[in-house]
């Protein structure tokens, strides 16, 4: 330290290249720079707090006045359904499912970030289970099915509270809200074979599908008679 200001001798484990690497450099350099150290003990000091003490109460102060706090909504599972059946919704809420945008999110090499069902879009859950045009006609085929109006959703956050805003029985809504979760859990299975294994996908075959297992399933879970049949709501 000369003056109050850090010195010392950079020791790299590897050089410096590319731009990228070189401008975050100099970055550091300059923030370095601005470091003047001053003699004595050191402290912690907290700049939330004028007295620098921490505090959570003046913590949560801030969060609430720079609208930091968001509204965080609970995932709800269906014991209607396999725990596996849940897991598909629960990581697209979650953002975490791994399509191929995700994946390039992440440095993942990928050929192309395209929608492999549909090759239109970028593949983002809300894409592939929702927004692509053989996912909308597998929805629309389960609208007709519970007889409800056309189902329309912008995220995957949309189609797991569907069952919210149902004008049914709670028993039927529970239902519906089962059938919802199958759909994007055989959706995404489908999706994941025709990559891995380049089957091919259709969403009548996938509509059919999930029908019959979702008829299965509640049928069982449910333990109740007359709820649900390969027609729709009963």
């Amino acid at each position: 330290m000369v003056d109050r200001v850090i010195c010392g001798r950079w020791d790299w484990s590897r050089n410096l290249v590319g731009p990228v690497l070189l401008e975050e450099f100099r970055e550091m350099l300059t923030m370095c720079q601005q470091v003047l150290l001053e003699p004595g003990k050191d402290k912690i000091f907290w700049s939330g707090d004028p007295s620098g003490e921490f505090a959570v109460s003046n913590l949560k102060i801030i969060l609430v006045e720079k609208e930091l706090v968001k509204h965080v909504s609970v995932f709800e599972w269906n014991n209607w359904n396999p725990k596996k059946v849940g897991f598909v919704a629960w990581r697209a809420v979650l953002n975490r499912l791994l399509t191929f945008e995700a994946l390039a999110r992440r440095s993942i090499p990928v050929s192309s970030t395209k929608c492999p069902v549909c090759g239109m879009e970028e593949e983002s859950a809300d894409h592939i289970l929702f927004l692509c045009e053989v996912a909308q006609a597998v929805w629309c085929l389960i609208s007709q099915w519970f007889k409800v109006p056309p189902i329309y959703a912008f995220r995957v956050q949309d189609l797991v509270e569907l069952h919210r805003n149902m004008s049914a029985p709670k028993d039927k809504a529970k239902a519906f809200h089962a059938v919802c979760l199958v759909t994007m859990w055989w959706i995404w299975k489908k999706r994941n074979d025709l990559v891995h294994n380049g089957a091919s996908v259709h969403f009548q075959s996938l509509f059919e599908v999930i029908k019959s297992l979702s008829y299965l399933w509640i049928k069982i879970r449910s333990k109740k008679r007359g709820l649900i049949n390969l027609g729709g709501l009963v």
